[in-house]
Formats: structure tokens, C-alpha cells, sequence
């Protein structure tokens, strides 16, 4: 674990019994609809610590949009007092906070979630959370992103996912706290390091509360994975359960498949660094704009 984790993680842990240090001005989204329960649970928690949470979030469903984007009119309207639905992409919420909810006054913090579904190692591609809290990111804002643990066996039942919406209110602990411990760092000090977001993961147990909580790396694995069937002259997309990954000791599909909740650092950021000799020397420029 290098430095920085170190000290996050021990000021996550002074800050478990703290409210929070100072109040912060969050922007708080989802990709679950303005509406969902694990958007209001926090919503709720990080207002019973004195923050000024303001809530922009999708009209509907929007699960699996990474970091899309709608272009021409989106409707915003405020359902309630501080809460506002737009007609678009997790990361249209984002965009329209900002620049119009909020009139280009940024928060201390985006918050994203709490999201019906893990979004563990190369899934956070595809996620809608994790695409709201990098649309932040980009925009210079730091930002967590918090998923809880879902069970696709559970989408028959009834209610759908209850183990999930059990662990809502936890999850909502846990994220209040989170900002609490990240606020009390030294005056000074950035919520999170620049240009990073934080992606939170936490587990949805048969009995009690996660006992661990590790930061690490993003896997190669997600622990979901796509699935394509034939549907009646059509295609039909879904979803099922990928085991790879999860008896990795050092990721967080392996650690979270064990129970912990997991911390992830991650950057918007393709750039992979020098591009390789061989491969200039392969694609001279003459080459490639030769007539």
C-alpha cells in the first residue's frame, strides 16, 4: 500500500465515530433513477453530518452508460427542494449540476451512488457510477463512486434484491464516514489526490456489517459479464455472474468476493506513457503518408 492509501485509511478509521470535520457542498448523482433508495439512503446520511447535499440524477435507469452523453434538450425538473431528475445520462447529471443547478459554483465533492450492483476491475468501463464520478473528475471536482453488492439470483424475488437494499443503510454509514475521515485531513490537504476518483465497493452480507475494508488495485475482472442471446428474431442482452478474479488476494474483485469493502483510486486517464520504440520504428511517418 503506498503512502497516500496509508494515510486515507487511517484517517477513514479515526473518522469512523466522527461526524463529520467541516461541512462540505456535495453534489450527489446516480444511475439509478433521482428516486432510488441507495441515492436518498445517502443523501440522508450525508445531510444528518451537516453537508449541503445537492441531489442531480437520471429520470430513469440508466445502468451500464459509462460516461455517455445526450446531446439537444434534456428536461430538468426539481421534484422536491435540492433535488433535481434530468432526462439523460448519469453524466449529462454531472454536466447540468454543474454548470446549471449549481451555476458553475463547484462543490467540495461528487458523490455517486449508492448503486444497485458491484462495479469491481474492468466493469467500471461500462458503469454508469463510476462514468458520473470520472464526468467530475474531468471537470476538476473530486469524486467517489459507491456500489453495493448485488446477487443476480435474487432478480425473481420479491422484493428484487433485498439483500442489496438491506445493505443500503450501511452502505450509507459507511460513505458518511468516508467523507468525514477524507474532510479531516490536515487543512490544506486535497479530499483526494488531483485528477483521481475514489471507487467504493461494499459487499451486501447475509448477517452484520463488512468486517474489513482493503484498498486495491482495479482486477481484470469485474465479476459480471456481459451475455447475448437469440431472442425471437432478435438479440437479447443481459447479464450474469463471472467468477474469474474472484481468488485474487491483491484486487478488488478477489477481496470483495471475500467480504471486504474495497477502495479503489482510479484515473481518467488513457494516456499508457511512451509509446514503444519498436512500435515508432514499425509506423515511420513516410509510411504511413507515403501517395
Amino acid at each position: 500500500m503506498h503512502r497516500k492509501s496509508c494515510l486515507l485509511l487511517m484517517w477513514l478509521i479515526l473518522g469512523m465515530q466522527a461526524g463529520a470535520a467541516y461541512a462540505l457542498d456535495i453534489l450527489l448523482t446516480n444511475d439509478d433513477g433521482w428516486d432510488s433508495p441507495g441515492i436518498e439512503a445517502v443523501a440522508a446520511a450525508l445531510r444528518a453530518d451537516g453537508h449541503e447535499v445537492t441531489v442531480v440524477a437520471p429520470l430513469a435507469q440508466q445502468s451500464g452508460s459509462g460516461m455517455k452523453i445526450t446531446f439537444g434538450e434534456l428536461a430538468l425538473v426539481e421534484q422536491r427542494p435540492g433535488v433535481w431528475s434530468l432526462d439523460g445520462s448519469p453524466a449529462d447529471a454531472i454536466g447540468a449540476g454543474l454548470a446549471y443547478v449549481l451555476d458553475g459554483e463547484a462543490p467540495d465533492l461528487v458523490v455517486s451512488g449508492a448503486n444497485f450492483g458491484q462495479n469491481l476491475g474492468n466493469n467500471v468501463m461500462l458503469s454508469g457510477t463510476v462514468g458520473a464520478a470520472m464526468m467530475a473528475v474531468l471537470r476538476g471536482v473530486p469524486a467517489i463512486a459507491v456500489s453495493v453488492g448485488l446477487d443476480l439470483a435474487e432478480a425473481g424475488d420479491e422484493p428484487r434484491f433485498a439483500s442489496t437494499l438491506a445493505a443500503f443503510p450501511g452502505a450509507a454509514t459507511f460513505t458518511a464516514r468516508l467523507v468525514a475521515a477524507l474532510a479531516a485531513q490536515p487543512e490544506g490537504a486535497p479530499l483526494l489526490p488531483a485528477g483521481t476518483m475514489l471507487n467504493v465497493n461494499y459487499p451486501a452480507p447475509a448477517a452484520g456489517a463488512p468486517e474489513s475494508v482493503a484498498w486495491v488495485p482495479a482486477s481484470h475482472h469485474g465479476g459480471f459479464a456481459m451475455t447475448y442471446g437469440a431472442a425471437e428474431g432478435a438479440v437479447r442482452s443481459g447479464m450474469a455472474h463471472d467468477l474469474a478474479g474472484q481468488g485474487e488476494s491483491d484486487t478488488d474483485t478477489g477481496r470483495f468476493a471475500a467480504g471486504a469493502v474495497t477502495l479503489t483510486l482510479l484515473r481518467p486517464d488513457w494516456n499508457l506513457g511512451e509509446v514503444p520504440a519498436g512500435l515508432v520504428e514499425h509506423l515511420p511517418a513516410e509510411k504511413l503518408l507515403a501517395p
